[in-house]
């Protein structure tokens, strides 16, 4: 009797901030771009069609004297060659007709043409500022043609020799120049780092985006395989998705960062994937549970009409309003009610995909209130009955982001630069809680990669 009607309010919990979260794993974004030998050699031959090098008004040797030359070559057939190491080889047929100019009083002049076959190597390297450098050294031959000029009389071949770093230089800096040109490194490393930091939809509903966050850009050493010049790219990322609206991406592109090496080509790929409940849901969920089977602390009906969750450091709080009935009293008139809390620990299982706040028990202030009001009627058997009501099924959440994220991946995504990617396997997740409600967070593996056009 004395306890009829009478009220109770147990002071705010202790709470420290919530826990943080886990760390991204780092995956790989990686893009091959290949350029066969045979597309290089057409592009070679079209860029060659009027002229493949010409000199103009060197100075060279002529026999005991010096003579001003001007020099055009131009082929005569089709450039052929190979890919090989790190660069190309190369034949390259022509003529050249060449011009001598006596340094003389008399102004001489002479001309003659010459067939000659250029047989080249070409050495590919990427500098610090991803700039592709391309060194061209080789042989070249000439037919024994003359060229007279009043009383000289030389062969083209020999002068050819004497003069040899003035007049092979032209046709190795065109072909220097043609072969870097069909390699665009760098653009399409800023199309791949570009591309990395934008949102990736992967989801309708809700809306859900796969954020990359790179933090660099690694790139193997051109190699060859299959007749073709090889290079890789890789971004390597901290890949998560976030449930929401679509994420503000950059008002620039950012800037390119150097390169690092990347030493073996890879396209692993892990994904961390968020499954949230917040803390209004889950207080809207057990109050449902409640409604359907009321709350009864051993022989004791307990009135349970506002639940709230708190986030904590270690655990949450439950914070309710209670009415707890008296046995005697049939009209609910006398009922003792009041504000309380309780703390517990959430716990998932990860075969169910089920959410549970466990261990649930007064905290201490609530806890020493209980004690003196209404221990000997609800006791300690009021948090073991919530318990039961603080269960949240996740598993429709989880397979619907499970699937959403497969199928997305398996499509590509974007122009220019196309992110396809498998998802092999998804880990069990983890729970941790922020200051708005619970997160489990899975990682899903596979493979992540991106194909790069030249254009």
């Amino acid at each position: 009797m004395a306890l009829g009607a009478c009220g109770f309010e147990a002071p705010p919990p202790d709470r420290t901030p919530p826990p943080p979260l886990p760390p991204i794993p780092l995956s790989t974004v990686s893009a091959t771009l290949t350029v066969p030998a045979a597309e290089l050699l057409a592009l070679i031959n079209e860029k060659t069609k009027s002229q493949l090098a010409r000199a103009d008004d060197i100075e060279v040797n002529c026999l005991i004297m010096k003579c001003r030359l001007d020099l055009v070559a131009r082929r005569t057939g089709e450039i052929t060659g190979r890919a090989i190491d790190s660069g190309m080889e190369l034949n390259l047929p022509f003529d050249v007709r060449a011009e001598l100019d006596i340094n003389s009083k008399h102004g001489k002049t002479g001309e003659a043409r010459a067939l000659g076959e250029a047989h080249t190597i070409t050495r590919l390297s990427l500098k610090p500022d991803w700039h592709l450098a391309s060194q061209t050294q080789g042989e070249m031959h000439l037919s024994d043609a003359k060229i007279e000029i009043g009383p000289l009389r030389m062969s083209i071949a020999k002068l050819f020799n004497q003069n040899e770093e003035h007049l092979s230089q032209p046709i190795f800096r065109a072909v220097d120049k043609r072969i870097a040109s069909a390699f665009r490194i760098r653009n399409s490393a800023e199309r791949l780092w570009l591309k990395v930091h934008q949102p990736i939809k992967v989801g309708k509903d809700p809306q859900s985006w796969l954020l990359l966050s790179p933090e660099r850009l690694r790139i193997t050493p051109l190699m060859t395989r299959n007749n073709a010049l090889i290079i890789s790219l890789a971004a390597d990322v901290r890949a998560k998705v976030v449930v929401g609206d679509k994420p503000a991406t950059p008002d620039k592109p950012p800037k390119l960062p150097l390169p690092l090496l990347l030493e073996n080509e890879s396209n692993a790929f892990s994904v961390t994937v968020p499954a949230t409940l917040s803390y209004a849901n889950a207080a809207r969920i057990a109050m449902g549970h409640l409604q359907k089977h009321p709350l009864r602390a051993g022989l004791t009906n307990v009135k349970l009409d506002k639940l709230h969750i708190l986030p904590s450091g270690k655990d949450v709080v439950v914070a309710g309003h209670f009415c707890i009935a008296q046995k005697w009293d049939f009209t609910g008139l006398f009922d003792s009610c009041g504000d309380g809390y309780l703390r517990g620990t959430p716990k998932f299982d990860g075969p169910t995909s089920t959410l549970r706040i466990t261990n649930l028990h007064y905290d201490t202030a609530t806890q020493n209130l209980m004690l003196r009001i209404v221990r000997s009627i609800a006791g300690d058997e009021l948090g073991k009955a919530l318990e039961k009501d603080l269960v949240f099924d996740e598993s429709r959440e989880l397979a619907k982001l499970k699937a959403s994220l497969r199928d997305a991946l398996a499509k590509p995504q974007g122009r220019g630069v196309e992110l396809t990617g498998k998802i092999t396997g998804f880990g069990n997740p983890t729970l941790t809680w922020t200051k708005d409600g619970f997160l489990a967070l899975f990682n899903a593996t596979g493979t992540l990669s991106a194909n790069l056009s030249r254009k």
